[in-house]
């Protein structure tokens, strides 16, 4: 889905002649090609999603990405931006998420859109209890997993969760995982 501007036109014949629903818009429109493809799965009632490609290259598009992140979970999806060296995941309040560990990786929050409340990180070498996070605090960044699990959950607004190093990652668990609040 999109205008297929920076894709090799025989990718796209492939993708047609394998079966894939190709749809196609103007390189002029409103949009980016993430934010159709994104409602898209809004209005089929999608409550997940992994998105490739999202992060990395253009800093404009990183950044308006990453307020698709906060746009489609307001929407009730929760999403996986995966990039090469990075997955990120928007964490809400009265949520509780696992970080799985592995070698070489770590993990940041980052408040957003604003200020995340009541912060509490357990299982990871720096822990937090009931910490504020504002925006343009450097505080939750470069935290480092220990051998089990790290816990992170807050109890107001909201924060990416950004687990770097994923090249590392060997892939026998999920890298997030939803706890029980």
């Amino acid at each position: 889905m999109g205008d297929f501007d920076s894709l090799d036109l025989r990718y796209k014949q492939s993708l047609a002649a394998g079966g894939a629903e190709v749809k196609s818009f103007q390189p002029e429109k409103d949009w980016t090609d993430l934010e159709l493809a994104l409602n898209y799965l809004v209005t089929q009632e999608y409550r997940e999603a992994l998105v490739f490609g999202a992060l990395g290259g253009r800093l404009d598009h990183t950044i308006a990405n990453l307020g698709l992140l906060y746009q489609v979970k307001q929407q009730g999806i929760e999403a996986v931006f995966i990039g090469d060296e990075q997955a990120v995941a928007l964490l809400t309040a009265q949520k509780r998420i696992g970080i799985y560990p592995f070698p070489r990786g770590h993990f940041s929050l980052l408040p957003y859109p604003s200020v995340a409340r009541g912060v509490t990180i357990r299982g990871a070498k720096y822990p937090l209890n009931q910490a504020t996070l504002e925006l343009g605090s450097t505080r939750g960044v470069h935290n480092e997993f220990l051998t089990a699990l790290a816990e992170v959950s807050l109890d107001s607004g909201s924060a990416l969760v950004i687990v770097e190093g994923i090249r590392h990652w060997q892939g026998e668990n999920n890298i997030f995982q939803i706890l029980p609040s």
